[in-house]
């Protein structure tokens, strides 16, 4: 059977323990703190004067100025975000709506080709702030139009004239035009012949114009000999 001295004498010895042992884990801490506590100001001041150079004082300044894209495709959206500070007004060139003043703002644009974007803000004292970049578009090489062929179907001499069908075939193309003109501008002709009779060798120019006003040419050269021969297909 235990005593009741033994058991006693086991308490003190365990709360003894207990005692040094708050007593480390308290003096860990206390130390810990004293040695992160300078890095901690530190790094809060840094970021104090980082703030108050941003933020401070009452000039105009642009926070911040980009596109969403750096290299935009035809035809596609994006947004110019933009911040500035104690700015009176705002503008950006070329002209976008929904310009006002902001710490932080975006703004819809869809240009057709390479563009300069310019902000510029106007403090109430009259002194201005501007940035610029340029925003990249690239054509949609899917949607370029194209002149799949044009050449010489037929030729034949009728009462001494030489006659020429001429043929063609183009994709993306909203019109089709031919110089010299020998037929009007046509719209949405995927494909399409036509007789000419010139009375010497003439170069043909035919133009495919799709969208964005992209164009593509070709040329065919239509050779008449110096002496017509007899009637009949050649």
């Amino acid at each position: 059977m235990v005593s009741w001295p033994f058991v006693r004498s086991v308490v003190r010895v365990m709360t003894a323990i207990a005692i040094v042992y708050v007593s480390w884990v308290f003096l860990a801490r206390y130390w810990s703190n004293r040695q992160f506590k300078p890095a901690g100001d530190a790094d809060q001041a840094r970021r104090n004067t980082a703030f108050a150079r941003t933020y401070g004082g009452t000039d105009v300044k642009i926070l911040q100025f980009y596109a969403r894209e750096g290299n935009l495709t035809q035809g596609s959206p994006t947004v110019l975000c933009y911040g500035v500070l104690n700015a009176r007004s705002v503008k950006i060139d070329p002209p976008v709506d929904g310009v006002s003043p902001a710490l932080s703002r975006c703004v819809e644009v869809s240009p057709l080709k390479d563009t300069r974007y310019t902000l510029t803000a106007e403090g109430s004292d009259g002194h201005s702030a501007s940035e610029s970049f340029v925003l990249a578009v690239n054509p949609d090489a899917a949607t370029l139009p194209r002149i799949t062929y044009f050449r010489v179907a037929q030729h034949k001499v009728e009462s001494g004239r030489h006659l020429f069908m001429l043929v063609f075939g183009d994709q993306n193309a909203e019109e089709v035009s031919i110089d010299p003109a020998v037929f009007p501008t046509l719209h949405g002709a995927p494909n399409g012949q036509f007789l000419v009779a010139p009375e010497q060798t003439t170069t043909y120019t035919l133009t495919a114009k799709g969208k964005f006003g992209h164009t593509a040419e070709r040329k065919l050269t239509v050779e008449v000999p110096q002496k017509a021969g007899g009637g009949g297909e050649v």
